[in-house]
């Protein structure tokens, strides 16, 4: 029996559909996380043919190792592997720990990425020149060196720039820059062991932002892929505006877009993995922003499931028993996510929106994240113009 190793399967939640379908196509599915046993939850605890417990805080900062805290983690998976054998993967789906997947990989001798494979993947720097070496247009940007270095990119840059870490996750601390007081004020206080890469702030009524989301089989080929088009970049959704999302349906997928995804896939080189691959589209022009080699994030892979009529979780898990998949969607609808913040006057109430909309509203639960918003709806249409019309009605004030 394949054996298939799962850190921290209990966060984000959703991922207890993975250890679900594993289960199903024959693999035992070892967890090791840093929640008591007690506080899984009950279907995942099913699922699981036995769950460690260690303490994943082993980073020593910007995501390194930090070997003395790790030993414990490499413990816990260690005594998995000498009780079931040898994993056949080790996966956390999270992009926060990818560093901790690939020492455990390197270290156990398992397949998939392993430490030297990562700058690719999670510094922004290292990914700017993969979406050059694919042929796929990139912002204009370079690595924090001196306050001189940054004051002149940023004149020569329309005095309107970004800055975030080069390594990070999402948008944290992630800031814009339009004025010299705001680029002294990041240089000075930010943490100069950690390097930070900066670039001109793309904006305009022109501007789209996509992403071409999916996952590879083992030579690297996409099992299936798919596009989600968003109302606004993650800066300014953390700036205070709700998200909202939607998928493309197939003939609505930009074929200059298509061709991005597809080259940029293939100069990252991913095999068995997901992939989220962020584009600003500007006038016809796709600019690459970066790579996450992880499942799109919080209940996209549900909209997948919901828009195409397939289940990423099952596909995944055959993909892993080495089936040799030909995936056809049967569906091609639309699914939207759309956020309400809390505080406030909704002209419409939570309870009047599924009386109004309970068919096309397929899934809603609160959320924990400032980018996703207090609440999260999922609406599923036969066509953008309803998407637009029930979207409308769930962010509409009084």
């Amino acid at each position: 029996m394949n054996n298939f190793v799962m850190l921290s399967p209990q966060y984000p939640p959703r991922l207890r559909f993975f250890a679900n379908r594993l289960k199903a196509r024959g693999f035992n599915v070892l967890g090791v996380g840093d929640a008591d046993w007690g506080c899984l939850d009950e279907a995942l605890r099913s699922d699981l043919a036995e769950y460690c417990r260690a303490d994943l805080a082993c980073y020593a900062g910007n995501e390194e190792i930090d070997r003395e805290k790790y030993s414990s983690v490499l413990s816990a998976v260690r005594y998995l592997a000498d009780k079931y054998g040898r994993p056949a993967c080790l996966e956390s789906f999270n992009e926060w720990w990818l560093p901790l997947d690939a020492a455990l990989r390197k270290d156990l001798d398992i397949p998939g990425l392993r430490p030297e494979d990562l700058p690719r993947l999670v510094r922004k720097s290292v990914m700017k020149e993969r979406f050059r070496k694919a042929g796929v247009a990139v912002v204009e940007g370079e690595l924090v060196t001196t306050l001189g270095a940054l004051m002149f990119f940023f004149e020569r840059s329309g005095r309107d720039i970004i800055a975030k870490p080069d390594r990070g996750v999402g948008a944290s601390d992630t800031c814009r820059i339009r004025n010299v007081g705001e680029a002294e004020r990041f240089f000075y206080g930010r943490d100069p062991a950690f390097p930070y890469y900066i670039e001109k702030f793309i904006g305009g009524p022109g501007r789209e932002l996509y992403s071409f989301d999916g996952f590879t089989d083992a030579g690297g080929e996409p099992v299936f892929f798919t596009s989600h088009h968003y109302n606004d970049g993650i800066l300014e959704v953390v700036e205070g505006n709700p998200l909202s999302y939607h998928n493309l349906r197939r003939d609505e997928l930009p074929a200059d877009l298509k061709a991005a995804g597809l080259a940029a896939l293939k100069a990252f080189g991913l095999k068995k993995n997901f992939f989220h691959i962020e584009f600003f589209r500007v006038n016809g022009v796709c600019y690459g922003l970066e790579i996450n080699a992880r499942p799109p994030g919080v209940l996209t892979v549900d909209m997948i499931n919901h828009s195409k009529g397939i289940d990423c979780w099952d596909l995944y898990a055959r993909m892993c028993a080495g089936e040799k998949l030909n995936v056809e969607p049967p569906n091609d609808l639309v699914c939207a996510y759309a956020a309400r913040v809390s505080g406030r006057p909704y002209l419409l109430s939570h309870d009047e929106l599924l009386a109004r909309y309970g068919g096309e509203i397929v899934l809603h639960m609160p959320m924990d994240s400032k980018v996703m918003g207090d609440y999260a709806y999922l609406v599923l249409t036969r066509d953008q113009e309803r998407r637009i019309e029930i979207l409308e009605t769930i962010s509409a004030l009084r």
